[in-house]
């Protein structure tokens, strides 16, 4: 698997460009006879990338998200603390809200199967449903009390049941995580040595928001026990945990890197920590932390929580069966929920319009309009630029995105050509048929998904994939364009 750091959404292309062996020219000749059969340049059967769902449980992304229920659980505790206290109320509000729907997504997942959350099955480990069904039921006390707490209706009272209960939840998702972990690690998907540093990476994220928790005790002078030991070991933890994962501790059973996009994002995460470690540093001296100190806390543990879920998405993808943890969720996503979109009637009828108008487009007319494309692009807009984003179809599609809470990234639809129609947001390039996520797509026929590899997008601060589909006419079944979803892959896993 090919990870790569991206410096803008998508490349920008020189028109002497070429794929497969084959000279732009002649890929512009193929996109003008608009034709889904294409002698040589006929791509693969739709097939060709259809992951073998019987082969794949799902046992990557289980141990995951299994695991991921200790850092809910602290998230909760943290944020309640701050909404009860007064302290960011409002943005505590939002995570917890957050939290819930994570919580209860994850158990629902684990329990019944979610092919979008990489889960394709129901479990049926009688051992492993017992366990789920047992942290459910501790989750729901806390799952009521952070509902009112989030929706500004809580008490007191909410925010003693979540702070009396956490602990015993954080050890029943410990117990679970152990279950699940030693229920999945099989050598054709998830080693043992892969659950071990999947386990330590996740407890990370958990440790973040103790620190987080710790740090709002000590200010309300509400903790149970000594806050400041506790913040002093999660401290401690955090950082000989993540020096670990860096240079390894086979002692631990912790391996190092298994490559260098591993290493540097370990790298990048300690610098973080050594930079910003220091707003402890008067709590762990027995100063009463300000308001201020609580809000650097909570604002660094939700840092250190999406560069540990990036160090996370890199060894899930680095390990064996590192294809099936991404591509069997981002292709149920895009058939059970994307597909929906492709049907819109103005959606439809604009790629009509434009595969008409463009009829008589020749291969110099596709190459001038993609070069005025990436020139308007670098001068910051253009007439082309103007005409696509201020189409209604384009303000449709970014409703549809911002709708997905940044599950999806970006979306553009393109024509029987391979020219855009309509997009969310501006592309660096106004032709894709010299690309995979048309020819693979389009000129394969109804039905047809292409899934390209996790690559870091600079603007979102997450990896990310592209699922590309064929786009049909829903009366007639001709094949009409083709779409391109960049998809939050961490939110797959």
């Amino acid at each position: 698997m090919l990870i790569k750091d991206k410096t803008s959404p998508r490349k920008i292309k020189s028109p002497a460009s070429k794929m497969r062996g084959v000279s732009k020219i002649a890929l512009v000749a193929l996109a003008v006879m608009g034709a889904p059969s294409a002698g040589i340049f006929t791509a693969e059967p739709a097939v060709a990338q259809r992951i073998d769902q019987s082969l794949y449980n799902g046992g990557k992304a289980r141990v995951n998200r299994s695991a991921s229920l200790r850092t809910l659980t602290e998230a909760v505790a943290s944020a309640s603390c701050r909404v009860n206290a007064g302290i960011g109320a409002e943005s505590a509000q939002v995570q917890l809200a957050s939290v819930r729907a994570d919580f209860d997504k994850t158990i629902n997942g684990l329990i019944n199967g979610s092919a979008a959350l990489g889960m394709p099955g129901a479990e049926g480990s009688a051992r492993t449903l017992n366990a789920l069904t047992t942290t459910a039921e501790f989750w729901g006390p806390l799952d009521a009390a952070a509902q009112r707490l989030a929706s500004g209706a809580g008490t007191d009272e909410d925010a003693a049941t979540i702070k009396a209960g956490y602990a015993d939840l954080f050890e029943q998702t410990e117990r679970l995580a152990a279950v699940v972990a030693g229920q999945y690690t099989d050598p054709s998907q998830l080693l043992q040595s892969d659950a071990t540093v999947l386990n330590f990476a996740v407890r990370q994220r958990a440790l973040a928001y103790r620190m987080s928790r710790a740090m709002c005790e000590l200010a309300t002078n509400s903790a149970t026990g000594d806050a400041q030991q506790a913040l002093a070991t999660s401290v401690d933890q955090f950082q000989q945990t993540l020096l670990a994962l860096r240079d390894g501790f086979p002692g631990a059973g912790i391996n190092p890197p298994p490559n260098d996009a591993v290493r540097a994002s370990l790298e990048n995460t300690y610098q973080t920590w050594l930079d910003q470690r220091g707003i402890f540093d008067a709590a762990l001296a027995g100063q009463t932390p300000s308001a201020q100190d609580v809000d650097a806390a909570a604002a660094l543990a939700d840092t250190l929580s999406v560069a540990m879920n990036n160090t996370i998405t890199l060894y899930l993808v680095a390990a064996p069966g590192q294809d099936g943890v991404y591509r069997v969720p981002l292709e149920a996503y895009a058939r059970e929920e994307l597909s929906k979109w492709l049907t819109n009637p103005e959606l439809i009828a604009a790629i009509k319009a434009q595969n008409a108008e463009h009829d008589g487009l020749s291969e110099d007319d596709i190459i001038t309009l993609d070069l005025q494309w990436r020139a308007e692009e670098a001068a910051g807009g253009g007439p082309l630029i103007e005409k696509l984003m201020s189409a209604p179809v384009s303000a449709w599609l970014l409703e549809q995105q911002e709708a997905t809470a940044g599950f999806v990234t970006e979306v553009f639809v393109m024509d029987n050509k391979g020219l855009n129609v309509a997009q969310s947001t501006v592309t660096s390039d106004y032709w894709q048929g010299d690309e995979a996520k048309w020819q693979e797509t389009y000129l394969v026929g109804a039905d047809a998904l292409h899934i390209s590899e996790v690559e870091f997008d600079d603007s979102t601060g997450f990896y990310q994939s592209q699922g590309s589909m064929t786009i049909t006419d829903p009366e007639t079944g001709e094949v009409i364009g083709a779409v391109t979803f960049g998809i939050n892959v961490q939110n797959l896993m």
